[in-house]
């Protein structure tokens, strides 16, 4: 069995029994499809294979990839299958699985956490539910709601695609080894984004310059960047922002009416 290495940001869960109480949480339903993203040894991957689901696993570890085969091999003809690939997710399309809905669920390299959930976001119409384990200081910034401090770029990004909520908290001692932080297994569940008839990178310039100074007021903030008063003062407006008002008070319609009356900038 391998064992977890530094260089691929690996911290494994510790024992079956909380793989299984998180499955729990998870509840499979005979059918579903789950894209596991760092399986690793495979833990939380016997746990919902326990299920009559399929499972495609994504493991940039080739260890762990071998490991993951064999259990693939002894699953034999029963009602649970497991697909292995080894990539990086960062570098996979789920819609090469030609499936319509996906459930993703990950135990995530804490060291690429923050794009694997912007991967996630770029891919969330696949998505039936997530369900990720991350660090606890990220799970507060992704559901950090407006007028919190911890609210930024990704609080946006997870609101504008979807409902969150966190199912459990986990000190150090649920993984091997030990990280020297609190964790957190988050879902989030899908919803319709706001209507907002601009282009995506129009959409993430808007919002990383809306943070890009937090002490400032999203006036100042986006005037840094390069837009006019004039237009700042629109969009304001159009978005019923306060003018002096901070970009973490935004909620996510405010922001979509805030990108679409903004021009966009010339590169």
């Amino acid at each position: 069995m391998p064992v977890p290495l530094r260089r691929f940001s690996q911290n494994w869960l510790a024992n079956d029994e909380l793989a299984i109480a998180l499955v729990g949480a998870i509840a499979p339903r005979e059918g579903d499809h789950f894209l596991e993203i760092g399986p690793g040894e495979g833990r939380l991957t016997r746990a919902i294979l326990a299920h009559p689901v399929r499972v495609t696993a994504i493991e940039v570890d080739r260890r762990c990839c071998e490991a993951l085969r064999e259990l693939s091999a002894g699953l034999g003809d029963g009602p649970a299958g497991l697909e292995v690939v080894e990539a990086s997710v960062l570098d996979f399309d789920p819609k090469q699985l030609h499936e319509a809905q996906l459930r993703f669920v990950g135990n995530l390299p804490y060291a690429i956490a923050s794009p694997i959930l912007r991967w996630t976001a770029l891919h969330h119409g696949l998505v039936v539910d997530v369900h990720y384990m991350v660090p606890a200081d990220v799970a507060e910034r992704m559901l950090a709601q407006p007028g919190s401090s911890a609210r930024g770029v990704i609080s946006v990004m997870i609101d504008w695609f979807f409902e969150g909520s966190i199912v459990r908290r986990l000190g150090p001692g649920a993984f091997r080894p030990e990280p020297k932080i609190d964790s957190a297994f988050v879902r989030l569940r899908p919803h319709d984004p706001p209507a907002c008839d601009s282009s995506a990178a129009h959409r993430r310039a808007v919002v990383g310059a809306a943070f890009a100074h937090r002490l400032k007021t999203l006036a100042n903030s986006l005037r840094k960047v390069g837009w006019e008063r004039p237009a700042i003062e629109s969009a304001l407006a159009a978005a019923t922002v306060p003018e002096k008002a901070r970009a973490e008070e935004l909620a996510v319609g405010q922001f979509a009416r805030l990108i679409e009356t903004l021009p966009e900038l010339s590169p």
